[in-house]
């Protein structure tokens, strides 16, 4: 303004300074309410700026934003007047079915992604709800992650452990048992039904088993020794029978032979319950074909799933 006083002429610089002062103005009332005081104050102390405003230049600044789409609103309190942005012409506006596409990308990325990515991808998320102005949208954006009430400690140590197959015991509270302390050789950490689980050798039990993550309280000890529980790998081979859909393998699957009619597939998992819920999830498309203890293991856990239900209807 000093400048402009002495030459009467509108220089680069100029342009430059009073551009950066509008867009700090504008990202200062999309922090939240600010009064005049605090917006001089913001600007005379800038690292850049160093300069008094006065509070007409202050409401030539609003007017100026005013002038471009910003719909500023005053608010006085205990006799203190603040000013805040409730929209702009630079928001993103993304409707119902949008969002729901997007929540489908999501959730398919989400399902073949490392979880330290998957940390990444909820952390873009976090700030692109920020330019989104309808909030029912805002709130789905913002609880899209099956990260979200995680404890970041808890879930930074066990992507290390995974690493490593590191032996730990955790504080675990058990929807059936209530808190206990419970070992395991960590796996590895997965996505199943939206929720985080963690999967490994249970020392109890001698069987690999998965555990939420969100039911553990913290974790206890660290077994910085070899440990003597081992991970065994089961190699299970299906035929699964063509129809018209794509086949979409998972990371552990790979196809041995394939023909018209059907394919044959071998999965390979620590978890055998991740194995009997991908069969399943085939229903009578698939057949298993080896080893011969999974096949006897499958058709004694469909029994007995049978027998469940005809207990319940002669009920």
């Amino acid at each position: 303004m000093k400048e402009f006083m002495k030459t009467n002429t509108v220089t680069y610089n100029l342009m430059s300074f009073t551009g950066f002062k509008s867009i700090l103005i504008f990202s200062l009332l999309l922090d939240g309410p600010k009064s005049y005081k605090e917006l001089k104050d913001y600007l005379t102390n800038h690292e850049y700026l160093h300069e008094s405003i006065s509070t007409d230049t202050l409401r030539i600044y609003l007017n100026s934003l005013k002038k471009i789409g910003c719909n500023i609103t005053r608010q006085t309190k205990d006799g203190i007047t603040r000013y805040s942005i409730d929209s702009h012409p630079f928001e993103l506006k993304i409707d119902e079915n949008q969002t729901r596409s997007i929540l489908k990308i999501y959730k398919a990325i989400s399902k073949s992604i490392e979880i330290a990515d998957l940390i990444s991808l909820q952390k873009f998320f976090e700030k692109f709800s920020q330019y989104i102005t309808n909030e029912d949208l805002k709130i789905k954006l913002q609880n899209i992650s099956p990260l979200n009430n995680i404890n970041q400690q808890i879930l930074k140590d066990l992507i290390n452990y995974a690493q490593n197959n590191t032996e730990i015991t955790m504080l675990y509270n058990s929807l059936n048992s209530g808190k206990k302390n419970i070992t395991i050789v960590v796996d590895k950490l997965s996505i199943t039904n939206g929720k985080l689980y963690v999967s490994g050798i249970n020392s109890e039990y001698k069987n690999y088993s998965s555990f939420l993550v969100s039911k553990i309280i913290k974790i206890l000890s660290v077994n910085i020794h070899e440990s003597k529980l081992s991970i065994p790998m089961l190699t299970v081979g299906y035929e699964l029978f063509n129809n018209d859909e794509d086949i979409e393998l998972l990371s552990c699957e790979k196809i041995i032979k394939s023909t018209k009619k059907k394919t044959l597939i071998e999965i390979t998992s620590h978890n055998k319950f991740e194995i009997m819920q991908r069969i399943m999830s085939y229903s009578n498309r698939c057949k298993v074909l080896y080893p011969e203890n999974f096949k006897s293991y499958i058709i004694s856990s469909l029994k007995t799933m049978k027998e469940g239900y005809i207990e319940e209807e002669n009920k």
